[in-house]
């Protein structure tokens, strides 16, 4: 498979060069002074080095301090427990209050997704009435 590729290869670019050279003449007789001086052959071998690449070392450099990043934001976001506070011996006992349900919709209050929900609507609408207008 490798053989017939490479049999491919060459018959394409012995076509390109032949393409080539039918252009350049034609090129040459629509205007003698605008043909373009005989192109370099394409070049063979490695291709141009790429800019802006980054090396393993950079590339480990980033990774571990990514790694570090990460862990010091993890360390930061564990909360640790507060220490409740005794109530005085005077006072009467407070009741606990009842464990809240998990909250839903990015915590917000069932108040602030009613506000928020007729603000969008409004918005909406008066969008809406804009462009009836212009038509």
């Amino acid at each position: 498979m490798a053989g017939t590729l490479n049999e491919v290869i060459k018959k394409l670019e012995e076509q390109r060069a032949a393409i080539e050279k039918a252009l350049a003449a034609l090129r040459e007789l629509e205007s003698p002074d605008l043909a373009p001086a005989v192109s370099a052959p394409p070049r063979r071998g490695r291709p141009p080095k790429r800019k802006g690449g980054m090396t393993p070392a950079g590339r480990r450099r980033l990774s571990e301090a990514l790694r570090a990043r990460w862990a010091a934001k993890k360390a930061a976001s564990v909360v640790k427990p507060a220490k409740v506070a005794q109530p005085a011996k005077a006072a009467p006992p407070v009741k606990a209050k009842a464990k809240a349900k998990t909250k839903t919709g990015g915590g917000i209050t069932a108040a602030g997704r009613k506000k928020l929900s007729e603000a969008l609507k409004a918005r909406w609408a008066a969008k809406r009435a804009a462009t009836t207008k212009k038509k």
